[in-house]
């Protein structure tokens, strides 16, 4: 791996996210990479498209270990579980999770629609609650308040409900969330999860 290049790609439902030898970024349409590819992908279709690309490419999801009782756990999930030993990890992208990790074994976790489908929600229900999300001082008083208190209140109500610290946030809107939830941002915890299986399983050479 040390004379190779490296390249790590995360599917999601919206946006190809890619690691390319320590550089992270998001492309809405696949490409043909060079190097050691390997993936994981919540979206078969595109994942589908990046395969017709690069052949090639290993599969992480056949290699993983992970100790759970959650059927049918997303792997992006799991990645983002993967090198914590103990705490709760938010991934916050099209979806919002919120997991829970103890003594190395993944107790559950819970799915909310994520920040832009609240906002998407929101407005389908009536034009007035285009509005931006306001956290409020006490009771929420205004639209924008109680806009803020279903959406990202509820999230931060479910952390404080299960109160397993350290708390870890990651995905597009994790630092957003950072603002109002105590924990500590990590861009690339997807990433250093896939690259933990790529170890554990001796493909790093």
């Amino acid at each position: 791996m040390k004379n190779d290049k490296l390249v790590l790609v995360d599917i999601g439902n919206t946006h190809y996210h890619i690691w390319e030898n320590g550089k992270i970024y998001d492309l809405k349409e696949s490409k043909k990479f060079d190097g050691k590819i390997y993936y994981i992908s919540v979206n078969e279709t595109k994942e589908k498209e990046f395969l017709n690309l690069n052949p090639k490419a290993v599969n992480l999801k056949n290699y993983v270990k992970f100790d759970t009782d959650y059927k049918n756990l997303g792997i992006d999930r799991i990645m983002a579980c993967k090198t914590v030993k103990t705490g709760t990890v938010i991934d916050a992208g099209s979806a919002v999770t919120v997991d829970f990790m103890k003594n190395g074994r993944h107790l559950g976790g819970v799915i909310f629609p994520g920040i832009f489908a609240y906002k998407k929600a929101f407005v389908t229900i009536s034009d007035k609650l285009n509005k931006n999300l306001i956290k409020p001082a006490n009771f929420p008083s205004s639209t924008e308040e109680a806009l803020w208190c279903g959406s990202v209140g509820s999230i931060k109500c479910i952390v404080e409900k299960y109160n397993i610290n350290p708390v870890y946030l990651t995905g597009g809107d994790g630092k957003y969330l950072s603002e109002f939830i105590n924990g500590i941002y990590i861009k690339d915890l997807v990433f250093r999860g896939m690259k933990k299986v790529i170890i554990e399983n001796g493909k790093e050479k």
